[in-house]
């Protein structure tokens, strides 16, 4: 697997991965998806298989005053449970670091259980319930992790 920063030739396909990735109502539509990757402080990182197809995405903003939002972490299905997900959180969360980031904040779909699970193991943990948070009406939870110094590599 290879990991690059996000380019513009691969706006199409980052669009295409978070429709398959989320349900209507929770996925971006393609409005969405060009405000966050073309968002003053926007990080994003793809992972390219052996081929070079994209097949994830980390997108993140760094908002200001030691604060960042994990905007959208996506993998393909075939390629989940391969560390895809948890290698470019990491690798954005120490790219946030870098910038200024202390403290990251990320909201996920209250059902995706799987998603818990990942960010729980690197140390996020849930701050509140966000009743109807998504356009769907399915609940959110907000999850939230302090960056210490040590996460951050030079």
């Amino acid at each position: 697997m290879t990991y690059r920063d996000y380019q513009p030739a691969d706006f199409r396909r980052l669009c295409e991965i978070d429709r398959r990735c989320f349900p209507r109502g929770i996925a971006y539509t393609v409005t969405e998806m060009a405000a966050i990757l073309r968002r003053h402080g926007r990080l994003a990182m793809v992972a390219e298989n052996v081929r070079g197809v994209v097949v994830g995405f980390v997108a993140a903003h760094v908002l200001g005053q030691g604060r960042g939002h994990l905007v959208t972490l996506d993998v393909l299905r075939g390629y989940r449970r391969q560390g895809i997900g948890r290698e470019l959180l990491t690798r954005c969360e120490e790219r946030l670091g870098a910038a200024g980031v202390r403290r990251i904040r990320l909201e996920t779909a209250a059902s995706n259980r799987a998603a818990h699970v990942l960010y729980i193991s690197l140390g996020y943990t849930f701050v509140r319930m966000l009743p109807r948070y998504y356009p769907s009406g399915e609940d959110a939870w907000l999850m939230e992790k302090a960056l210490e110094p040590s996460d951050v590599r030079p």
